[in-house]
């Protein structure tokens, strides 16, 4: 049966669900705050846009935690090699640019929003832009869309609450609590930290680039974030530590300093370490400590581990063993204490949102609620870096819009 369809939100999964729901005979209408549709989408992978990985989308699923299964409707209707085949259909060619990272091959995120856009201009969806749903019309327990936009069903894709300047105000929560439906407290995810130590700040503009990063607590030493380590003015940032930072802001809500240990190259152990520097003491004596590690790392970071641990000048003749067991030590396990994270003005994505407890994942329909539905990121589900998050508005979109009755 032909429905009004309302959707909250012209992000990705918002995009998403108006095709679908189009496609399926619908009368759609997309109601966004901001003054131009997808400005979070243009901004995704600097501007590049991720769209999604190389992995299945169950393996793609579990990386989501233990909330998991519950994506899989949505990830077999649309996996990572369908969602590319979507796009090229549409003229976006995509490209895998290291073994695992989709992008479009030109290398521009407004290609993949045009798509989207061109495909709602073709079904004769209705976009309205500065319009913001802040309440459901709801009359003896039956929806009727927002104030100004009657309407059977409502999809919320709204988003969590990163990046408010992009759209993301976390207005779904709203809407979503005023249905009956828990939040889980939202926290930043994907977001730079900030330490009480002064090295990182010194090293700003270095990036490693593959190290490991674990939160020194009994219960996490063992979850690793691996990749790109960058140093900012005020901490470290890059996927290394993205992947970890939600669970850092979650501790930090009990706790009032979170600490890390850095592996600078995490491919390498204490005692690889030990064997260079015995090598460097019986064939570079006189060479400085700090122009051999200036081999492995930049000249003006070597400098300043060198300085800070107090080996600066030594020659690797006068290396003393106690000497080369706090070398090692920084280099595969630095100590970072971390007070703050960056904040929501810099969070790429939201832990938490709307529980998964009283949303039917088959349909992503409201049990609570029939008529409402959610998509995307409104909901508490969220992954790391690497296209994980994108494909999840993508493939949580079409369920969406495809299952209203």
């Amino acid at each position: 049966m032909k429905q009004n369809v309302l959707i909250i939100g012209a992000g990705p999964a918002g995009l998403m669900a108006a095709i679908a729901a189009a496609e399926s005979g619908h009368t759609v209408t997309v109601l966004e705050h901001l003054s131009r549709p997808g400005a979070k989408l243009l901004a995704s992978g600097g501007g590049r846009c991720n769209l999604t990985n190389v992995l299945d989308g169950e393996s793609l699923a579990r990386r989501f935690g233990r909330q998991w299964r519950f994506m899989l409707p949505a990830l077999k209707r649309l996996p990572p090699a369908a969602l590319r085949e979507w796009f090229e259909l549409r003229g976006v060619k995509t490209e895998i640019t290291d073994g695992f990272h989709v992008f479009p091959a030109s290398g521009r995120a407004g290609d993949v929003l045009r798509a989207l856009l061109n495909d709602c201009e073709r079904l004769n969806v209705r976009i309205v832009t500065g319009a913001k749903a802040e309440e459901l019309i709801i009359e003896n327990g039956v929806l009727k869309g927002v104030p100004g936009y009657p309407a059977e069903r409502v999809i919320v894709a709204s988003g969590g609450k990163g990046y408010p300047e992009l759209g993301s105000l976390g207005l779904g929560y709203r809407l979503a609590a005023q249905a009956g439906h828990e939040i889980v407290p939202p926290l930043p995810g994907l977001v730079g930290v900030r330490t009480v130590e002064t090295l990182p700040h010194l090293c700003t503009g270095h990036c490693m680039q593959d190290a490991s990063v674990c939160i020194d607590l009994p219960k996490y030493r063992k979850t690793l974030g691996r990749g790109e380590l960058l140093f900012t003015h005020h901490g470290i940032s890059g996927p290394a530590v993205l992947d970890l930072s939600a669970e850092i802001a979650g501790l930090l809500e009990k706790m009032p300093e979170v600490p890390l240990k850095v592996n600078l190259f995490s491919d390498r152990s204490r005692d690889s370490w030990q064997q260079e520097f015995a090598r460097w003491q019986k064939q570079d004596g006189r060479k400085s400590v700090k122009n051999l590690l200036a081999m492995h790392l930049t000249q003006a970071m070597a400098e300043i581990i060198c300085c800070e641990t107090g080996f600066d000048g030594i020659p690797a003749a006068e290396f003393s063993a106690a000497g080369r067991e706090t070398l090692a030590a920084v280099l595969t396990a630095m100590p970072l204490h971390i007070h703050s994270t960056e904040g929501w003005r810099k969070a790429m994505v939201t832990r938490g949102g709307v529980s998964l407890k009283k949303v039917d994942s088959e349909t992503l329909e409201s049990r609570l609620l029939p008529g409402l539905y959610f998509a995307g990121e409104v909901l508490d589900l969220d992954g790391p870096c690497g296209g994980y998050n994108l494909q999840w508005a993508f493939s949580s979109g079409t369920l969406a819009g495809e299952r209203i009755l």
